[in-house]
């Protein structure tokens, strides 16, 4: 498990302990004032410049091999901070991290929160200007919505029940997209995104320059050979780099080591051939997330 399911998990995955749903955790942590903060702002956070370095491009900077460490450690650990409660700045995201999850935990995630609005993604207007009402948000952020008019569909707010909430992320899916689980702040969890590389911001300073806003799932893919035809359905799937295919046998190769978890090469397999295993099967990725 990572460190927030033992921090914040009650012996299970984080993201699957019911407290962490609460509207008495979020008044415990002043969820309302940091989300409203946090979205108001959301270009900002992703945008700003930290010792003349923007998040959009730090470039070069962060291969300096003291300074860029140094620099890249200092914003990581905004991401992790949990102290003071009410005291973190949502305008550097403070604790604010995500993390990967596949499909079934994204349903059994829908389970624990209410209520569930379908909300304009923030990522998606942020690099495209678009909206997109790819994204679901929960309990404190739910309630602040219509303070947040950008982030309102244009059909308005849209309530689901948890069943439709699940059709929906199953569409998602289908489509290709990611879910990802967010705290906001930690311990309280406010949302369930569905974007894709390279329009999620957390999915793009992780992979381009190893900002930790957003964690790897607790799982990695991994192939039946005996199930799989060679099809190469789940090619094109993954977003990480951590699916190719090999002629010279017929059978894709996951590199577990690239591999964040999200299902959707599993999802995909008409033959069932992938599966999603607990990542810390492999003694090797117990510390990488």
């Amino acid at each position: 498990m990572c460190e927030w399911c033992y921090k914040h998990g009650a012996g299970k995955k984080w993201y699957l302990n019911s407290r962490n749903y609460l509207q008495e955790t979020a008044e415990e942590v002043g969820a309302h004032e940091y989300i409203f903060e946090l979205w108001k702002n959301f270009e900002k956070v992703y945008l700003q410049k930290i010792y003349g370095i923007s998040a959009r491009g730090p470039g070069y900077k962060f291969s300096w091999p003291i300074v860029g460490k140094y620099i890249k450690k200092y914003i990581n650990s905004w991401f992790s901070k949990e102290k003071p409660l009410k005291g973190r700045n949502p305008r550097r995201a403070e604790g604010h991290p995500g993390q990967v999850v596949p499909l079934e935990d994204g349903k059994k995630i829908l389970e624990l929160a209410e209520p569930i609005l379908k909300v304009n993604c923030a990522c998606r207007h942020m690099t495209r200007g678009i909206e997109d009402p790819c994204c679901l948000a929960f309990g404190a952020l739910a309630e602040m919505v219509p303070k947040l008019p950008r982030y309102i569909p244009d059909g308005g707010v849209e309530p689901l029940h948890v069943d439709e909430a699940q059709d929906f992320i199953e569409e998602m899916n289908l489509s290709g997209r990611v879910n990802t689980v967010w705290f906001g702040p930690v311990p309280y969890i406010a949302a369930l995104c569905s974007c894709e590389y390279p329009e999620c911001a957390a999915t793009r300073i992780r992979m381009d320059y190893g900002l930790n806003a957003l964690l790897k799932g607790e799982y990695v893919a991994k192939v039946d050979f005996s199930k799989c035809d060679g099809c190469q359905t789940c090619v094109s799937r993954c977003q990480f780099g951590a699916l190719t295919f090999a002629d010279s046998t017929n059978r894709p190769f996951i590199d577990a080591w690239r591999c964040y978890g999200c299902g959707l090469c599993a999802t995909s397999c008409p033959q069932g051939a992938i599966q999603m295993i607990d990542r810390t099967s492999y003694p090797t990725l117990v510390e990488e997330w």
